[in-house]
């Protein structure tokens, strides 16, 4: 039920955010070329490469730690741009970020996963068609499809995209409830060490929201996406080549943490960092110099 969840969640997201793009926000987003450097030496190396040393030398069982591995090498997290909405982040470069690392993804989780869990079995050519298929249906395609009705109901896209969203975030909701409640004994049974380090890691990672950078800011978009992660895809993993129920667990547990984190920070940056930054200079528009 939560993966139906997740899919129908994905498509509602990417057709809100799709609605309320041009494609040359995308665009103009990519173009900043140390973001995107950044996010992708981020994404696709620091973040499976930390979460790799710091789990396997922290005495966790060999179910948890691949659990962990599995999620921090399966980036652009589909609710990274919705996320990236409600911190007032620059919501083109969150997208383009993770459409662009969900391509680079099909080559960079088999490989990094095979590397930091030594697995052979992620050489079977169904991962990647998996990958890819979920990538194509549940995101590019809904998002491009919206770009376009945008582009010619300009009015209409407006409205809709507005409903939409609204309906994404009554999904996301529902999804950590369901979470709770159909899983709950995975996060009780879980030492308070483990759910205060997962927490603790995403408030450290998401502080530039609630620090100095501004409304529209690309730094917010960078680390929003950051830290949102593909739990699709990473359960995905899981199920296909790990019977161990605690790979699963691992998943599941920084999953939940990582919507609550994620989305109260986001929230918080939204309102509070827009609010108290804004002025009437910082209303206005500047044209855009790319880096």
């Amino acid at each position: 039920m939560i993966a139906i969840a997740l899919q129908v969640l994905v498509v509602v997201m990417m057709l809100s955010i799709g609605l309320e793009l041009q494609i040359g926000q995308v665009l103009d987003g990519l173009r900043r070329s140390r973001f995107v450097a950044g996010a992708v030496v981020l994404n696709l190396v620091i973040v499976p490469v930390a979460v790799w040393a710091i789990a396997s030398n922290s005495g966790l069982s060999a179910g948890m730690t691949t659990g962990l591995i599995l999620l921090a090498a399966s980036p652009a997290g589909p609710i990274g741009p919705v996320l990236s909405r409600l911190s007032q982040s620059d919501l083109g470069l969150a997208t383009g970020l993770m459409v662009l690392l969900g391509v680079l993804g099909l080559v960079s989780t088999p490989l990094t996963v095979q590397l930091l869990i030594g697995s052979d079995s992620q050489a079977d050519d169904g991962v990647i068609v998996s990958m890819f298929t979920s990538l194509l249906v549940f995101q590019i395609v809904p998002l491009i499809v919206a770009i376009a009705v945008a582009a010619k109901f300009p009015e209409q896209a407006s409205r809709a995209s507005g409903m939409l969203g609204l309906i994404a975030n009554v999904l996301l909701v529902g999804i950590v409830v369901a979470l709770i409640v159909l899983r709950g004994e995975v996060l009780t049974e879980t030492s308070l060490a483990i759910h205060a380090a997962l927490a603790g890691g995403l408030l450290v990672v998401l502080a530039p929201l609630l620090g100095r950078s501004q409304p529209d800011s690309p730094v917010r978009a960078l680390v929003t996406v950051t830290a949102v992660r593909n739990m699709s895809i990473a359960l995905f993993l899981a199920a296909k080549f790990y019977a161990d129920a605690e790979v699963e667990a691992a998943i599941l547990i920084w999953s939940f943490w990582m919507l609550v984190v994620t989305g109260v920070v986001g929230a918080l940056a939204g309102r509070y960092r827009t609010i108290t930054t804004e002025s009437p200079i910082a209303n206005t528009s500047s044209p855009y110099v790319p880096s």
